[in-house]
């Protein structure tokens, strides 16, 4: 190898020298520049990306630019260009502003010098800008051109017509054409092109073709040149190739024009797409538009599709066939909203591909006869009645659904039911609208005068909301209209008609607000729909991830959506440059008043030409051309840049053209400066200090850090555990272990799963089927649907709480309501022991945006932690004596505040505390006892976003430090509604969880999060003392009493193997879950076992105890030499804590029960 090493290098060598002996191509030098370069065009004003000055080599030879020093009128600004620069033979050159370094002025010089800087080699003056640009004719004269031509030949008023940009390369058959090959070329431009004299080349400069002089190419015109054949028929004398190319010249056979290269033959041909991009086609077009793949029409199947429906004042429904081949529709059937009326279509009948087909009120067919269960010959009247509140669907002749619509009152225009329908726009495909009556022929839906304009999906202000405007040129009356999303079904109940007398006038808008117009949110994968007051669609936009800002339409009101960086709810949307007005000083600025500008894009943002202007039209600035925003970046431009002061009341606009596209104005001076909160996309308001080119900072903002954890998110449930409306989480940590409780929204229906020290989970037999909390007014209904179970959490005794926004059974009322059950008690029902009523304690919201999330507290966390709104002072948990221990904690979605009520026996409630966590919207609540502070959690609505809000005693004031943190980047934007962190620490790890809705796998997910190891065991062995023999809530966490050991403090396998874990009953042994323990970063999610893989249970279970006899061997000896007074208690395994009564009053609580063990004092 060592041999073949040395062998490659020589031959490298070989090469590298061989290389010195070919001749470098003759590239003339500075001195052959004079009389061959020449200043052909130059542009002072409105150029892209500013100005520019074009360089043109008269010669037949490519020349170097290196060391030509450009200049303008002034020679203190010099520019050198680089050695190596080469302009090709009757070539251009380009120097652009950001080049050369300066701007050209209104009246100015280009001037180019050899390289001492003092020969004049060229030079050109003006005393105004060129409109757009003066350019050099051939005769080298100076005049503005047509157009600029940037890197191209000069165009003058009255010059025939030329070629350049106009005609282009647009087909190419390489193989295999007729005659042979060919060459096909298109003019794209709206004059003739006479091509007369250009050339044609291969890939080889000795093959060419020249065109006869007069050939002119009308615009859309294509012009094919093919290869010469023996019988002289043809044009050029050179075949095309395997690897090739296509060339078009100037007449000077140099200049090149366009060129197409390809690296194999095509199968058809090579073309030119819509876009400009060459790639191969479906099919040879010669002297005919390309086709492409994807311009191939598929020929697809018959199909019936309903199309047009008339249910007054005569009842017919028409049906169209969209595919290519004719369809037997024999047996295919129609219902209206009821099963019992039904009518086939009769055998025989069949529809052609386009054919409408008519099925009216005497139409013959098969009715479905209940007396008899057959049917019957009749006619379609005899089974259905179209009503103005119905539905058509219709079934194929296997009883499959293949097509239906619903709606509500009859269709009219100008309230004349007769001339409207409601027809699908465009036929077949299109949704359903308001349409004139086109009974068997094309549909001619009535056009809409009322367009979505813009839609906030994501957390505006004051919440999601969606904006329509009136396009035509009447008022429109909107009473009795409606908002709906995605979810017609289960938001039903959630839309508020607008109040009659609602009127839009032309050109006016308004705007659907979350909360007032609809209680739902709209997500990142949503659609807003708006209904008349007969429940007919009126417009309707649907979009699959949040928008950047919002979406809207551009133009205003009759463009496509996109998305608008800058929201402008009610108001134009910021169509034309996409600069975002941000920050303003008016007031005691350095060194003036200022104003900035931010560019929310990726790209830099080109402002020049944009006006900006403050309260008075005559106080006008243009933005110099050059002036470039960089991607995400500030430009600020001062008082003394625009020329003119800002009031104390006073606005300031920004035009492009004469359109407004941003605008504030305030009514007296910031102390500070009026800038957008949150930065570039919000209101504009006073912001907390002047951030001059810079990020705004607003008053409230929070700081922001990533994720803390390892970052690994990974499923738990693989398989089918939970059901599909997955909420809250609550963890609890007992003797070396723990449950993780979850509860389901749609049934009311808990879990609890056994957590191993590792993070290890265990759904046992028992808790398999979980159980059902049931409202104490149905403990006489099982049927009841029962509460909408949104949090879970258990407190100090062992009771656990379910928080509910409302009752399923009337889904459509807000009923927020904490239950208490003992979740020991036997199931799989079990009724409330208290109720506590607080939809009037807390503020009133929609139904479904209520209590999403409760947590209970304990009292020594939260004393002197938070601040008692009510006495106003902070916390003291002796002001309130006659109430539960610790405080629970409500998280509310509409607002985003978590109300700290304090729940007393007889089902009464009061807030102590109201506490902001800055997000929005609460759906998740944990109290965190190792880092001291209480999660709150949003969903995908706010992509996410969590809070940690420090719980420390010695507060001196309401104010609470909030501090956000992001969600994993390895967790998808999903609606997590359960959120748990474990206490347990090993190995400097421990669990978190969450809980997604609306899955029925995947449900529940885990992550790490660092955390500190408790010190090893001492020598005394666990469970020598008695629980509960420290008086409760004395100590710090960790200080030796009962149940304060830190996570992993009890000395793990010290019994026997196979022996009960601590905490663990009778229960636990009864019988094996279909779910096994196993870990759920390691392995993603809860392992099958039972019977069948009780092989595996066997091989696993000893590798378990042979390393679990190891690592208890290890910490002996750590034990060894750790002091004496390390020894801690473990928790009572019996649970023999007194717990509360069902009246709700406090027992002792010096031990505690398994399930929420008071010992630990930060539970």
């Amino acid at each position: 190898m060592r041999a073949f090493r040395r062998m490659l290098s020589v031959v490298a060598a070989a090469a590298i020298g061989g290389s010195a002996l070919v001749a470098a191509p003759a590239v003339a030098t500075a001195a052959t520049v004079e009389g061959n370069v020449v200043i052909n065009e130059v542009v002072s004003s409105g150029g892209v990306p500013g100005d520019w000055i074009e360089l043109r080599n008269l010669s037949a030879e490519p020349i170097d630019l290196g060391g030509i020093v450009v200049k303008d009128d002034n020679d203190s600004r010099d520019f050198a260009i680089a050695t190596g620069t080469i302009i090709p033979p009757h070539g251009y050159h380009v120097l652009d502003e950001a080049d050369f370094g300066f701007g050209l002025g209104k009246a100015d010089s280009a001037r180019i010098f050899a390289a001492d800087g003092t020969t004049l080699i060229d030079e050109f003056s003006w005393t105004a800008h060129g409109a757009p640009a003066w350019a050099r004719t051939e005769a080298g004269e100076w005049q503005q051109p047509l157009n600029a031509t940037k890197g191209g030949k000069n165009r003058f008023e009255g010059d025939p017509v030329w070629v350049s940009g106009n005609l282009v390369i647009n087909e190419a058959e390489s193989s295999g054409g007729t005659p042979g090959d060919w060459i096909e070329f298109l003019n794209i431009g709206d004059e003739p092109v006479d091509v007369g004299g250009h050339v044609v080349k291969d890939d080889k400069d000795d093959n060419t073709y020249t065109f006869p002089q007069g050939t002119i190419v009308a615009p859309g015109e294509f012009l094919v040149i093919d290869e010469l054949q023996k019988n002289g028929a043809g044009d050029f004398d050179f075949g095309l190739g395997k690897a090739d190319a296509v060339r078009l010249f100037e007449r000077d056979g140099t200049t090149l024009i366009e060129q197409r290269t390809w690296e194999a033959h095509a199968a058809h041909t090579y073309g030119r797409d819509a876009d400009g991009e060459w790639r191969e086609t479906a099919e040879s077009t010669k002297g005919a538009a390309n086709v492409f793949p994807e311009d191939v029409h598929v020929p697809q199947p018959g199909a019936l599709v309903l199309n047009e429906i008339d249910s007054a004042p005569a009842d017919w429904l028409e049906f169209v066939n969209p595919g290519d081949e004719p369809l037997d529709v024999s047996g295919y059937e129609i219902r209206d909203n009821s099963d019992d009326h039904r009518w086939r279509f009769p055998a025989g009948t069949s529809i052609l591909p386009g054919e409408f087909l008519v099925v009216d009120a005497k139409q013959p067919g098969l009715i479905w006869d209940q007396a008899t269960d057959t049917w019957v010959e009749s006619t379609f009247e005899a089974a259905i009645g179209i009503g103005s509140n119905d539905s058509i669907r219709v079934y194929d002749a296997d009883g499959a659904l293949i097509d239906e619509h619903s709606w509500q009152g009859h269709a009219a225009i100008d309230g004349d039911e007769l001339a409207a329908t409601l027809a699908r726009c465009p036929d077949g495909i299109g949704a359903f609208a308001l349409a004139h009556a086109t009974k068997g022929a094309a549909n001619e839906c009535v056009p809409p005068t009322i367009v979505i304009n813009e839609v906030e999906s994501n957390g505006g202000v004051p919440g999601d909301w969606a904006e329509i405007k009136n396009i035509g040129d009447a008022p429109v009356d909107i009473s009795g209209w409606t908002l709906m999303d995605n979810d017609p079904v289960g938001h039903a109940d959630g839309v508020v008609p607008l109040p009659a007398g609602t009127v839009l006038q032309p050109g006016e808008y308004f705007v659907f607000d979350e909360n007032v117009h609809f209680t739902f949110g709209l997500g990142a994968n949503d659609q807003v729909t708006i209904r008349d007051a007969q429940g007919l669609t009126v417009a309707e936009y649907a979009w699959t991830v949040h928008a950047n800002g919002t979406y809207g339409r551009c133009p205003d009101g009759t463009g496509e959506f996109r998305e608008i960086e800058t929201p402008t709810r009610g108001e134009l949307n910021s169509c034309g440059n996409r600069v975002v007005l941000n920050e303003v000083e008016s007031k005691d600025g350095e060194p003036g008043d200022w104003i900035e500008l931010h560019n929310p894009t990726a790209d830099e943002l080109d402002i020049a030409g944009l006006v900006v202007k403050d309260d008075r039209d005559d106080h006008a600035y243009e933005i110099p051309a050059g002036t470039v925003i960089a991607p995400g970046g500030y430009l600020v431009l001062e008082e003394a840049d625009f020329g003119f002061g800002l009031g104390g009341a006073d606005s300031v606009r920004i035009f492009d053209g004469e359109h407004l596209i941003q605008a504030t104005s305030w009514t007296e001076q910031a102390d500070t400066t009026w800038g957008r909160c949150p930065n570039a996309t919000g209101e504009f308001a006073v912001t907390a200090v002047p951030t001059k080119g810079e990020r705004n900072e607003c008053v409230g903002d929070v700081d922001t850090i990533a994720w803390p954890g390892a970052d690994d998110v990974r499923v738990v449930d693989d398989v089918p555990i939970f059901l599909q409306d997955s909420s809250g989480l609550e963890f609890v940590e007992v003797g070396d272990g723990g449950h993780l409780y979850a509860v389901d929204n749609g049934t009311g229906i808990f879990w609890r799963l056994d957590v191993a020290a590792d993070g290890t989970l265990t759904l046992s037999d028992e808790w398999a089927p979980g159980k059902r909390v049931r409202f104490q007014a149905d403990a006489d209904d099982p049927a009841a649907a029962g509460p909408d179970a949104e949090g879970i959490t258990v407190d100090g005794t062992g009771m656990l709480f379910i928080a509910s926004e409302r009752d399923n059974s009337d889904k459509g009322v807000n009923k927020n309501t904490v239950l208490m059950v003992d979740p020991e008690a036997p199931g799989p029902d079990l009724v409330a022991l208290i109720e506590w009523e607080i939809t009037d304690v807390l503020p009133a919201v929609g139904p479904n945006l209520g209590v999403e999330a409760i947590e209970w507290v304990p009292d020594e966390a939260l004393a002197g932690a938070i601040w008692d709104d009510a006495l106003n002072k902070p916390y003291d948990p002796a002001d309130y004596p006659d109430r539960r221990a610790g405080l629970y904690l409500a998280g509310v979605e509409a607002n985003g505040l978590v109300y700290a009520l304090a729940l007393a026996g007889d089902g009464s409630a009061v807030i102590v505390s109201t506490i902001d966590p800055k997000l929005g919207s609460v759906m998740a609540l944990d109290h965190d006892p190792v880092l001291g502070v209480l999660w709150a959690m949003c969903d995908d609505g706010c992509d996410g976003l969590g809070a940690q809000i420090p719980l420390q005693s010695g507060l001196t004031s309401p104010e609470l430090d909030v501090l956000h943190v992001e969600r994993p980047t390895t967790m998808p934007n999903i609606n997590n509604e359960g959120f748990a962190t474990g206490t347990i620490c090993v190995d400097g790890q421990r669990s978190a969880w969450w809980f997604v809705d609306g899955v029925d796998v995947g449900s529940l997910r885990t992550d790490l999060l660092p955390c500190e190891d408790a010190a090893g065991p001492g020598p005394e062995e666990p469970g020598d003392d008695e629980p509960g023999s420290g008086e409760p809530g004395d100590d710090q966490p960790g200080a030796g009493e009962p149940g304060d050991d830190q996570p992993g403090a009890g000395e793990p396998g010290a019994g026997e193997p196979g022996a009960d874990a601590p905490g663990a009953d009778d229960a636990d042994d009864a019988g094996a879950s279909p779910l096994a323990p196993v870990d759920p970063v390691k392995n993603g999610g809860l392992a099958q076992t039972g019977a069948a893989d009780f092989t595996w249970i066997l091989i696993v279970g000893g590798a378990l105890i042979v390393a679990g006899a190891a690592l208890w061997l290890l910490r002996r000896r750590a034990a060894a030499d750790a002091p004496a007074d390390a020894a801690a208690e473990p928790v009572d395994p019996a649970g023999t804590a007194a717990t509360d009564a069902a009246d709700g009053t406090t027992g002792t609580t010096g031990t505690d029960a398994v399930d929420g063990p008071d010992a630990d004092p930060t539970r």
